[in-house]
């Protein structure tokens, strides 16, 4: 039986009889020492353990107990009938002669010979204290330079932010030697913290690729996928690029009309109209801009100027949208909404969106009405369509148990569709 008395402690005190079932006496708590044990035999005096040539650091192989604690050492053989101490955070042992008088009366009652009582040490916090000026923690740490770095990976960044037209060799070659690199975390980093980077990649995805090259070849398709990829998974590039985000959304890129702030909240609009060529093209477009700010909610900044600029707006008509050039987009936008918004299981921030409660009416939505009251009504569509997709019920049933947050109470609601 074991009685713990206290959750904080760091030592724990063994009574006297637990070191006399280990060595296998019969002495009891209550018993007094045997007179061997204050004294041990000339034989024991005379056996000493020595680990170096210092006779100083000698020491008796059977332990020579007093009325005051000593250490005992690891090799150390214990008489019976000891009050002996244990900590458990060093693992030493200390131990002296056994004392009735100085029974602990919360252990009364108890079976001595499996008694084990915990003991608060002297001084200890429940919470360690941080001193003054001290770094913030972070969870992920030091991201450290691996040991032989990439000697093209400089230069190939060099020339991502001089050279601007899509298709040129010198510019595939080094997006083709970033993108291999980008998905590691160290690389990830130093992308993410080079502003002029981060502004040519992006201005560079936004960019028309019109030469006849497989999809991943192309100058587009490749900037994208260094930007993706550096930040996913690396908390500490998405911290660089969140720091630098005001610097680098106002870059307006050469033949763009918009800095890139609103070109990003702007192409998640689909203008093309269905059944023609130009849907196939914008769709595939407009999967970089999707999966890149997927990546990007998940900083608070981006997040909240996404919901400023409407950007839920834009996610809402792609999931309108039918047919199979918009069928993996669809399914992307409602992993991101789920996973950013609303699924706390999956480290969504709640209470965010949607900002008013839904309306099922087709009086209140109809089917040019994408605010954020009308996604319950749209998802209803959809979900009960012929042709449902599998996210479609999913999504409807996280929206239904969203916390809303009244605008003028600032107090969390239920949806109640």
């Amino acid at each position: 039986m074991t009685s713990t008395l206290s959750r904080k402690s760091a030592r724990i005190l063994l009574l006297a009889t637990i070191a006399a079932s280990i060595f296998g006496s019969s002495v009891t708590a209550s018993s007094p020492p045997a007179a061997a044990a204050a004294a041990a035999s000339p034989a024991a005096e005379a056996e000493l353990i020595c680990h170096t040539d210092n006779p100083a650091e000698c020491y008796p192989k059977v332990f020579s107990p007093t009325e005051e604690f000593q250490i005992v050492h690891d090799d150390q053989d214990l008489p019976p009938g000891l009050h002996v101490q244990l900590d458990v955070q060093t693992g030493q042992k200390q131990a002296k002669l056994y004392n009735p008088e100085e029974d602990n009366p919360a252990l009364a009652g108890l079976p001595v010979e499996h008694d084990v009582i915990v003991v608060d040490q002297e001084g200890q916090q429940d919470v360690p204290k941080i001193p003054a000026g001290a770094p913030a923690y972070e969870p992920v740490g030091l991201v450290k330079a691996p040991q032989e770095k990439n000697g093209e990976f400089a230069q190939a960044i060099e020339t991502i932010k001089k050279v601007s037209a899509p298709g040129e060799s010198a510019l595939d070659e080094a997006l083709q030697v970033v993108g291999e690199l980008s998905y590691d975390m160290y690389y990830g980093l130093q992308i993410s913290e080079d502003v002029e980077a981060v502004q040519a990649l992006f201005c560079l995805m936004f960019g028309d690729d019109d030469t006849e090259r497989p999809l991943t070849e192309r100058t587009n398709f490749m900037a994208f996928d260094v930007l993706s990829s550096a930040v996913r998974n690396n908390a500490p590039a998405l911290s660089a690029i969140e720091r630098s985000w005001d610097t680098i959304s106002a870059k307006k890129c050469e033949a763009l009309s918009h800095p890139v702030k609103q070109e990003l909240f702007r192409r998640l609009t689909p203008v093309s109209a269905p059944g023609t060529p130009e849907e196939s093209g914008e769709a595939n477009n407009m999967r970089f801009t999707v999966k890149v700010i997927g990546e990007l909610l998940r900083s608070p900044k981006i997040r909240a100027e996404f919901l400023e600029n409407d950007g839920m707006r834009g996610f809402l008509q792609i999931l309108r949208r039918e047919g199979d050039v918009w069928d993996a987009m669809r399914t992307t936008v409602s992993r991101i909404v789920s996973d950013i918004f609303l699924d706390e299981d999956l480290g969504a921030t709640t209470g965010l969106w949607p900002r008013k409660k839904q309306q099922t009416s087709a009086d209140d939505c109809t089917e040019q009405s994408f605010g954020d009251e009308c996604w319950g009504y749209h998802l209803g569509k959809i979900s009960q369509s012929a042709k449902a997709p599998e996210w479609s019920q999913q999504l409807l049933s996280l929206i239904e148990g969203a916390r809303v947050v009244d605008s003028e109470s600032g107090i969390p609601e239920h949806n109640e569709l």
